[in-house]
């Protein structure tokens, strides 16, 4: 059989020609330039990264007739023997079929006898982690102490079952995932090579599915070369043949989930099944598609945690413009706790169906954030309309946030004795304060410029008495004063310094002291009844049930 394979035809025979390895092939390169090499060398990674390639044109560059060289000529007879796979000096050994502790002792004798033409003899062992632990054993005291004319060289996809004590004998490599970009550039190059054309998008789709893996690359640009007897391949057809799912589908199906189209979900769906995509593998495209989108949110364009092209990324960014954070992540979450069900299903369809669907029923809602602040401004203004003058003339200002609360009885605002200045002695009562006391440094001015930030924490201190006060301290008592809202006012405890220090021009300390709660339980319960009671009537809990259209489901 005259015809190979694209993954071996086009095999990199020199460390220049390995791609997306950089940092592995420059540091091997450096290292048999200046006959620095370990005597036992571990390459780990993904699978199709080029761990075994790699292996190779090292074994070239130590045995290689002008070595040890970085750049082996590949003419030599030893070369030629290691590229052909018949080098007597130059073992590769399938872990996976030579595990036993036996075979393992067989190499240890071997080890001993110098090559026969080449310069090392060299041992690569490829998923070294399938040896037993026994076998393992029997390595580690050639290992550490090997022959002067003895290298091994492994390389393992599984890196994490390799005993901590061969590791440490190793210099090791890590081996990363080929970038898409370059993927796709390798399998251009390579079909134009062949006499094919084939559009970008077409190639990039296949670098895609590749998901890092130059060989998976160029095993389906293969398959693709090979399905038909025409040079120019047709988009079209690179989809049919691999079973990957169109990306504009993709952009469709997420389209229909933000728009809440439950029937064009079901269309989608029923295209989807027609075509004999497998439908357990377009619901993990659409978890993945998710998944980009959120780090394309969180991350930006350029990251390089996203694997997809940018022409992907310009239409993923227009398909979400406008849909919260929070949604998409509710949408990812629902996919992934959902995946189970269309996994072990017997009915693929109906459950892929169920799952999308029941993504319409997700409310992105106002964010929590943005509710606290709409009610802040809210109970701004129920306050302004209970204090308003009543003066037929005088007309209430236009709300534009939210309507107000129709049917309210103002509330008759009592007459109350000019407040005192804090340089005053212990008379600082709850008064209104006079026009012309309007400036002056008095507890009430201070609670005015609270309502201002901390309506609520405003709330609380008005309902609170001052008892007594010095050159540099107020103490402040409320009663029945809930835990909830002791720790609300501590936590505010550094931004009221301040506010203090900037309205009085002195270092004060705000003291808030909770009055002993009665023990009798029944009267406590009584209270708690009657709060809850009142806490429902309040004229700000009614107009946020109605501004948020809501329900109070936990009192």
């Amino acid at each position: 059989m005259s015809y190979q394979v694209l993954a071996l035809k086009y095999r990199p025979q020199t460390f220049d020609d390995v791609i997306g390895q950089d940092h592995v092939t420059t540091t091997l390169k450096n290292a048999v330039a200046s006959d620095r090499v370990a005597h036992a060398v571990l390459f780990t990674g993904p699978r199709g990264t080029g761990k075994t390639t790699i292996a190779r044109i090292l074994a070239k560059a130590m045995n290689c007739k002008n070595g040890p060289s970085p750049f082996p000529c590949n003419n030599c007879r030893i070369c030629k023997d290691i590229i052909e796979g018949h080098c007597t000096d130059v073992f590769e050994i399938d872990g996976a079929s030579n595990n036993s502790v036996d075979q393992v002792r067989d190499l240890r004798e071997n080890v001993t006898y110098m090559p026969s033409s080449a310069k090392y003899k060299i041992y690569i062992i490829d998923e070294v982690h399938m040896l037993s632990t026994a076998a393992f054993n029997a390595l580690l005291k050639t290992l550490e102490e090997p022959p002067g004319h003895v290298m091994f060289i492994f390389a393992t996809t599984e890196v994490h079952k390799i005993p901590s004590t061969i590791l440490s004998r190793c210099q090791r490599h890590d081996l990363t995932r080929v970038p898409l970009e370059l993927i796709s550039s390798r399998l251009k190059l390579l079909s134009e090579k062949e006499g094919f054309s084939i559009k970008k998008e077409s190639i990039d789709l296949i670098a895609r599915e590749a998901d890092g893996s130059i060989r998976d690359g160029l095993s389906l640009l293969d398959r693709i070369l090979s399905s038909t007897a025409q040079k120019e391949i047709d988009p079209e057809w690179v989809l049919n043949s691999l079973g990957i799912i169109d990306h504009q589908l993709m952009q469709d199906i997420c389209s229909a989930i933000f728009k809440k189209n439950g029937t064009r979900i079901i269309e989608i769906i029923e295209k989807v099944n027609d075509s004999g995509i497998d439908l357990k593998k377009f619901y993990a495209d659409i978890i993945l598609y998710f998944r980009n989108f959120n780090v394309l949110r969180l991350c930006g364009k350029e990251s390089p945690a996203i694997n997809i092209t940018e022409s992907e990324k310009e239409a993923m960014l227009q398909t979400a413009s406008g849909i919260p954070v929070e949604h998409m992540h509710a949408i990812l979450e629902i996919l992934l706790e959902e995946e189970g069900i269309v996994r072990y299903s017997s009915h693929t369809r109906i459950a892929v169906e169920m799952v999308l669907l029941k993504l319409l029923q997700i409310d992105s809602g106002t964010g929590i954030d943005d509710m606290i602040s709409r009610l802040d401004v809210l109970a701004g203004q129920i306050r302004s309309m209970e204090s308003w003058p009543q003066n037929p003339d005088v007309q209430l200002p236009e709300q534009k946030t939210a309507s107000p609360v129709t049917g309210m009885k103002k509330k008759p605002i009592p007459e109350k004795e000019p407040a005192m200045t804090l340089d005053s002695p212990l008379d600082l009562r709850n008064s209104e304060a006079s026009p012309a006391a309007s400036e002056q440094k008095t507890w009430e001015g201070f609670l005015k410029i609270i309502e201002q930030t901390q309506p609520f924490i405003f709330a609380l201190l008005k309902k609170g008495s001052v008892k007594e006060t010095s050159h540099n301290e107020i103490t402040v008592e409320l009663e029945n004063c809930s835990s909830f809202d002791k720790q609300r006012i501590e936590n505010k405890e550094n931004e009221l310094k301040q506010v203090c220090r900037e309205f009085l021009k002195k270092n004060l300390s705000i003291r808030i002291l909770l009055q002993t709660c009665r023990t009798d339980e029944n009267l406590q319960q009584k209270n708690e009844i009657k709060a809850r009671q009142t806490a429902f009537n309040h004229p700000l809990v009614i107009e946020a049930k109605r501004l948020f259209n809501g329900e109070i489901i936990n009192s």
